[in-house]
């Protein structure tokens, strides 16, 4: 989803408050994230699900969605980006998994850490320093 739209946002908070339409104090509180406090949608949107799934918070159609959304804005933004940091990371390791076609193995050759090739260890008492001399 490249783009979030504001049906998008509608239909959410729908959802999230348990209504069948946008009251108009909810649509008053979008329009005044979105003009005064420079929001997007899709951060609005993150907002309020941090809010109500990750802060375990209630929203209710009398109080509109104002308060939980600036309250919660810095918490939700860091939290998101985390949880993108997560799943590039899990995708970079996708990549690296090995891959079964007919009985052949097939490598990432991008996923394949070198080693260090270790140096053979001889055992100083094991050498027999009289037979070199003959």
């Amino acid at each position: 989803m490249a783009e979030y739209s504001r049906r998008q946002l509608e239909e959410l908070i729908c959802e999230l408050v348990g209504v069948t339409q946008i009251t108009p104090l909810i649509n008053k509180h979008i329009s005044e994230l979105a003009l005064i406090y420079k929001m997007t949608w899709k951060e609005i949107a993150r907002c309020l699900t941090y809010y109500v799934e990750v802060a375990r918070g209630t929203l209710r159609v009398e109080y509109g969605i104002k308060t939980p959304c600036t309250s919660v804005r810095e918490k939700a933004d860091k939290y998101f980006k985390q949880l993108e940091l997560d799943q590039r990371k899990q995708q970079g390791e996708a990549a690296k998994v090995v891959e079964y076609q007919e009985n052949n193995i097939i490598f990432n050759i991008k996923s394949l850490q070198n080693k260090k090739r270790q140096p053979k260890q001889y055992d100083i008492n094991e050498i027999d320093v009289n037979k070199g001399d003959q």
